[in-house]
């Protein structure tokens, strides 16, 4: 069962990085410029963060087994079309299909750990979820930077298909239902009216942007370092990915530390604590490429500490967030998932505006990104949303 979850939490993730060393090939294939190619990453990711809004609720209504097994049926054909594309635009068409199906596994995962565990016990699942959600996009670049090198872009959708046959098989016999409480009783209005206080519920609203904005750090890596690598560098498609897999293991690395470190240290601070080394990450990324230029004895520590910190932000805001929440959890997951995914297109959506793509633009990024979370960690309440300490379904 944990393994299933854990499969469904990474199923987003996989469909956003394993992809990415073909960037370039992509680019010269349909004959698109490196900006162009961002919007295979933006359409997937905006399926990804609208999709959760329905998966949510209807998984509150109905249970969660149903919605997931439509979710990666979903998925699986968005891959089918990306793997036989004759042309950027059915890809582009395929990508945001995936997208809307993957919006079922990660915030449905959530919610599974939510509905299974409280406290504690649950910031340490959170914590082990996050370990193999984290290495992800340190895993699954260097394996789609194999694919690329051997069969060519291709062989990374085709890997997706097989995978969301896979967990179709896994979810159809072995997948238990999680849900204490079914709301039969939840209506289009209803729903809007929980929207609309849980985003009025001050905490939870939070430490969803401060999670949002660690997401989308990872997004940031997963996108601009290939053309850094490959581009810049003159690195191939496996070294990308050798090079990611290292500077990226730092997400788990930063997981299992928190795993342990919660015991001991409240969560609020391991979360101050990740977004003052994005911070302090972000400024030396700009001094050292004006100081030394673009170089990997820089860029792959500094990536390393970054992705370390979004290790310390991830488990803990989840479960600062969830902690606000006693019922309609489905709801809770599909807010969650949304923001986060938003925000992680809104900054990508930027860098199709971009045209260079390089070091300094990835540390100007992660300080702005350290300077927001640490506004939205030490700014009075108050003064940023109505208060509301539970959500409570009418």
């Amino acid at each position: 069962m944990f393994f299933i979850v854990i499969l469904l939490a990474i199923m987003g993730l996989i469909g956003t990085d394993i992809f990415t060393p073909s960037l370039p090939a992509i680019a010269e294939a349909f004959h698109q410029s490196p900006n162009a190619t961002q919007l295979t990453i933006s359409l997937f990711l905006c399926g990804f963060a609208f999709s959760q809004l329905f998966y949510g609720p209807f998984s509150d209504r109905i249970g969660r087994k149903l919605p997931l097994i439509l979710g990666v049926s979903i998925f699986t054909l968005g891959s089918i079309i990306c793997a036989t594309t004759p042309s950027f635009l059915y890809l582009c068409l395929g990508r945001l299909i995936e997208g809307l199906g993957v919006g079922s596994g990660l915030s449905l995962a959530r919610v599974i750990i939510r509905d299974r565990y409280q406290g504690t016990l649950m910031a340490v699942r959170s914590s082990q979820i996050a370990t193999f959600v984290s290495l992800t996009p340190a895993v699954a670049p260097f394996f789609g930077g194999l694919l690329q090198q051997h069969f060519g872009f291709r062989a990374s959708f085709i890997f997706m298909t097989a995978y969301g046959f896979l967990l179709l098989v896994l979810m159809l016999f072995y997948f238990k239902e999680t849900i204490q409480y079914k709301d039969k009783n939840l209506t289009l209005h209803h729903t809007l009216i929980n929207y609309s206080r849980l985003i009025k519920n001050t905490q939870f609203m939070r430490y969803v942007l401060i999670s949002g904005l660690a997401f989308s750090s990872i997004i940031l890596c997963a996108n601009i370092m290939p053309f850094i690598i490959q581009n810049q560098l003159k690195f191939s498609a496996i070294q990308n990915g050798e090079i990611i897999l290292i500077a990226a293991l730092g997400v788990s690395c930063g997981a299992l530390l928190s795993s342990q470190l919660v015991k001991t240290i409240n969560p609020e601070k391991l979360i101050n604590y990740g977004l003052t080394i994005l911070v302090i990450c972000g400024a030396l990324l700009i001094w050292s490429q004006y100081c030394f230029g673009t170089t990997l004895y820089c860029l792959i520590p500094l990536i390393f500490l970054i992705t370390i910190s979004c290790g310390f932000i991830f488990p803990n805001a989840l479960t600062l967030s969830f902690a606000q929440v006693t019922v309609n959890i489905g709801i809770a997951g599909a807010i969650y998932g949304f923001i986060q995914i938003l925000i992680s297109t809104l900054t990508n959506f930027l860098l199709n505006f971009i045209t260079a793509q390089g070091q300094s633009l990835l540390g100007i990024f992660y300080l702005s990104i350290g300077i927001i979370g640490l506004l939205l960690f030490y700014y009075p309440s108050h003064l940023l949303f109505k208060s509301r300490k539970i959500f409570i379904s009418e």
